[in-house]
């Protein structure tokens, strides 16, 4: 027990005014303030050099990615390189940007007056590409260089990037009109895309099998245009196409022609759950497979619903695709399989569309001999990065 002194010096420090102060309110929500600011400049110093590093990043980036493809054979220009966007984007932003590869059996380039590239500091592997201004784009059709220019409402290229291929992609196209130049001036023949959003999905794993899905596509277009020089045989003009395909199987890394031979060996294929086409004349609906055979040539089944095949056959038969006895037996054949409705609409006809040895089979009609497709000469140097 404390001693009586003791006691009542304790009861005096208690009721010394000191010993009971507390600061003023202001006082005490000033030095909260204060903190706080403290925190935030601090918090806002680190974001800045955050944003820096990842934003020179960016660039750096982008400065590597364009030497690598020069080493490739591919050329690769710009006359300006701007980084802004501060403190919500990084925008890096390309004047005259241009890209091309004269080294190939058909060479092409595409130019424009600008090009963005845009990353939210939070999301570093999400990149969206945007072409601005003006587009040149070069081609070789039919072994002669063809030049078209011309402009677009919008198109926007969106990539997720995980390791040495993108995860997925997308890509948006609106407005799209390129008309093709020659020595005259315009010839009236163009490019052209009204809208389309194709969307992609890429399985990376390297151990995925025949029965594993390791590539996803979606197309979804109206009012495509093609090059005059594309064959086509009701003209160049697609009104509509949807198209969902999966790829099974992995494609191993290295030059594509031998990529796609050992993808095919391990019993690779593509499914087609949904093919629609508006086409001239014929409207379609389908689903099937496709795969490669030994010599590396398309095989597929698919059924399908058409609407429009007899004005098809009388093209292919004009075209000289086809013969005149073969046009008219076709005909027979597939229109005893027809059907109409009863309220007197365009006929339709659900049949079994097959290609094997190059042919094209509508049920047992033999329809369209295809050319053979030479992997090698299409894609001389590309390869699939791991």
């Amino acid at each position: 027990m404390a001693p009586p002194e003791q006691n009542r010096r304790q009861r005096d420090f208690r009721r010394h005014p000191a010993a009971t102060y507390r600061p003023p309110a202001y006082f005490r929500n000033l030095k909260t303030t204060l903190w706080s600011v403290i925190a935030f400049a601090a918090a806002a110093i680190l974001y800045v050099v955050f944003w820096f590093v990842i934003a020179f990043g960016l660039r750096n980036g982008a400065v590597e990615w364009a030497e690598t493809r020069r080493q490739e054979g591919y050329t690769v220009n710009y006359s300006g390189l701007l980084l802004n966007g501060f403190p919500f984007l990084m925008r890096l932003t390309l004047s005259d940007p241009g890209l091309g590869y004269p080294a190939s059996d058909v060479p092409w380039a595409w130019q424009s007056e600008g090009l963005t590239v845009e990353m939210r500091p939070w999301n570093p592997w999400r990149l969206t590409i945007m072409p601005t201004g003006a587009l040149t784009l070069g081609l070789t059709i039919g072994g002669e260089p063809v030049t078209y220019v011309g402009l677009a409402d919008e198109i926007a290229i969106g990539l997720g990037l995980a390791g040495g291929w993108p995860k997925s992609g997308e890509l948006t196209v609106s407005g799209l009109n390129l008309s093709l130049t020659d020595e005259n001036g315009d010839s009236g023949e163009s490019i052209a895309v009204k809208t389309m959003r194709l969307q992609a999905l890429h399985d990376t794993a390297d151990d995925a099998d025949h029965r594993t899905v390791t590539f996803d596509l979606h197309l979804q277009a109206e009012g495509l245009e093609t090059p005059a020089g594309i064959f086509l045989p009701l003209g160049n003009r697609v009104d509509n196409l949807v198209l969902d395909a999966s790829v099974l199987g992995a494609i191993p890394a290295g030059r594509l022609p031998e990529s796609l031979a050992a993808w095919r060996d391990r019993g690779g294929t593509v499914e087609v759950p949904r093919l629609e086409f508006i086409y001239g004349p014929l409207i379609a609906r389908a689903e099937g497979t496709l795969a490669l055979d030994g010599d590396m040539q398309p095989i597929g089944a698919f059924t399908a619903k058409l609407q429009g095949f007899f004005e098809i056959i009388d093209a292919l038969r004009k075209q000289g695709l086809i013969r005149s006895v073969d046009a008219i037996t076709a005909k027979v054949v597939l229109g005893a399989l027809a059907r109409r409705p009863k309220d007197g609409g365009p006929a339709s006809l659900n049949l079994a569309i097959t290609l094997q040895n190059r042919t094209v089979f509508a049920g047992p009609v033999s329809l369209l001999k295809l050319p053979a497709i030479d992997w090698n000469e299409l894609f001389p140097t590309e390869s699939l990065s791991e």
